[in-house]
Order: structure tokens, then C-alpha cells, then sequence
């Protein structure tokens, strides 16, 4: 489960929980392990790197723009990028929406 489109979709179910700081701060987070594995990939020796690459980029840039939605991103920009992480990573929304939801209890 990644913690970076966790806190996104939980920032998405309530609005206001997170500061912009920590919105910020996923955001920086999300970019700067998505640019390291960008950096240190050998995609000849790794055929799944295509896919993993998409998907960390999804997840940076849907980071992001829960952090630029405070300024200038649409909701729309915002699920699109998460549409897009959950495509390539095969994961289900499902079960992070239920992860938030168990935090609440």
C-alpha cells in the first residue's frame, strides 16, 4: 500500500485533516522517491520497470496535485492521477478506502 496515495485519498474523504504543510511534504516525498528510482533504473535488465516507473510516477504527480489543489489543481486533475496509479499498479481502491475507514473505528 503506498502511504502517499493513502494520505491523498484520505485527504479526498476529509478535507481539512491535513495541514498544506503535510500535503507539502507528501508531495516532496512522493517526488523524491519517484526521481531516485527514475534515476537509478536499468530498464534493459528489468522488464517490469516500465510499470513500476508509470506507477511511482502516477503516484508523485497525484501527490502533488493534492498539494497544488490548495492553489490551482482541479478534484479532476487530482482522481485522474490516482485513476492513473491504481491502473498501473493493479491495486484496489477499494482497499485503501477501507484502510482509512479502519483508522476511524
Amino acid at each position: 500500500m503506498n502511504k502517499h496515495i493513502l494520505l491523498i485519498i484520505d485527504h479526498q474523504l476529509n478535507p481539512g485533516k491535513y495541514t498544506k504543510k503535510q500535503l507539502r511534504q507528501n508531495a516532496s516525498e512522493a517526488a523524491a522517491i519517484y526521481a531516485e528510482y527514475a534515476n537509478n533504473i536499468n530498464v534493459a535488465a528489468d522488464a517490469a520497470a516500465p510499470y513500476a516507473n508509470a506507477s511511482n510516477a502516477a503516484g508523485a504527480a497525484a501527490a502533488y496535485y493534492v498539494y497544488a489543489a490548495t492553489n490551482a489543481a482541479t478534484n479532476a486533475d487530482i482522481e485522474y492521477w490516482i485513476d492513473q496509479y491504481f491502473l498501473e499498479t493493479k491495486e484496489d481502491k477499494q482497499d485503501y478506502i477501507d484502510e482509512i475507514n479502519r483508522g476511524r473505528q
